[in-house]
């Protein structure tokens, strides 16, 4: 989440207020409900000094500024909507607060992995580009090259599982191939420095292309080459890293899979669920009824006046989730929302259904 901050704010001011703000939320004031202040009442009684502190944001570098300007992603959108969560804490009670930001979370930090998987590949096509000579020829051209304008990593109603695992296995590709770029260069002579901006990754394709004689001469094409078809499993996601990050993926996105059944519904911020009652149903995208109150509220915040269920199709984009506003009246996902008292429907809004407010109170201070 420190990553995800120092990554989505504008400045490290601005992530150590976020950071800040995260932790007195978390904190057990006199604004808290009843139960909340007595718990940490019976915590302090067995434990006098409870180990719970601020610490530094980190100053680890965010996004280069020509990098961050016009460019939506994960990490950006989830700050936002911390703060809008941050902001409702009042209206509800502490174990529904955090249920709320739980939900956010989940999502934000599976779509997050996601999105860095997909900057990696998109370097390695740069650098694997100038390795035949092409590639771009400006920082320009490779700011337009590595980040995506339009991210997507999830459908709704698709399933979720296969999509997340091709862009893990692009994930380990990449980093093989940039990794042998690197050590080559350095075995040349040549300075490489960290390829954390796309300044960064230009100066990379031009000592590549500066060097091209000398690396045709290596083994540079042998060893990835040798390399893939020894780590076979492990570029398919079998075991390892790749696996890693599946699993990953699954466990915080997927609903609580609870072998009694009165805990079966205890987990309600899921973002994927089971097709099916089977072991081997698929998991496909589906909110749970937490999420939407949690996407609903971060949807709406810092507006004024009624928006129609588009704001939320645009606000899920930002976490890379696909969902057609015009399909929502008749999906899941229009059910929940009505079922949860979240929509209108008006013939005079596009498609039909204008978004409601969960807590209006914290939505008017937010405005």
């Amino acid at each position: 989440m420190r990553k995800m901050i120092l990554l989505g704010s504008r400045n490290h001011d601005e992530a150590a207020m976020a950071w800040s703000g995260l932790y007195e939320a978390l904190s057990v004031i006199d604004e808290d409900d009843i139960f909340a202040r007595f718990l940490q009442s019976e915590m302090e009684a067995w434990i006098p000094t409870p180990n719970w502190q601020l610490v530094e944001v980190g100053d680890e570098a965010a996004l280069a500024p020509n990098d961050r300007e016009g460019l939506n992603y994960p990490a950006k959108r989830f700050v936002h909507d911390l703060q809008a969560v941050i902001g409702a804490k009042h209206s509800m009670t502490r174990r529904q607060w955090t249920s709320l930001l739980e939900a956010v979370v989940r999502l934000a930090a599976v779509a997050h992995v996601a999105w860095l998987c997909e900057v990696h590949a998109r370097t390695w096509e740069c650098l694997s580009s100038a390795l035949a000579g092409k590639g771009p020829n400006s920082e320009a051209e490779v700011r337009e090259a590595l980040y995506p304008q339009r991210f997507e990593f999830l459908s709704y109603g698709d399933r979720a599982l296969p999509g997340i695992k091709d862009r893990a296995s692009s994930f380990l590709r990449a980093r093989l191939g940039i990794n042998a770029v690197l050590w080559t260069l350095s075995s040349l002579g040549s300075e490489t420095k960290p390829l954390s901006s796309a300044a960064s990754i230009w100066r990379a394709c031009e000592a590549i292309r500066a060097n091209a004689s000398a690396i045709a001469g290596t083994e540079l094409g042998a060893i990835v080459v040798e390399v893939s078809e020894r780590e076979t499993r492990t570029l398919a996601c079998k075991k390892g890293i790749g696996s890693n990050i599946l699993e990953f993926a699954r466990h915080v996105l997927g609903q609580r899979q609870a072998a009694n059944p009165v805990l079966r519904g205890y987990d309600q911020g899921f973002i994927l669920r089971k097709r099916g009652t089977s072991n081997s149903s698929p998991w496909v995208v589906g909110l749970g009824p937490v999420s939407v109150l949690a996407l609903v509220h971060c949807a709406l915040s810092g507006t004024t006046g009624p928006r129609s269920v588009r704001r939320l199709s645009q606000h899920l984009a930002g976490y890379g989730v696909v969902v057609d506003h015009n399909e929502i009246a008749t999906n899941d996902l229009g059910h929940q929302l009505r079922m949860l008292g979240l929509v209108l429907d008006s013939p005079d809004a596009e498609s039909g259904m204008l978004l409601v407010p969960p807590f209006p109170a914290s939505q008017e201070e937010i405005a």
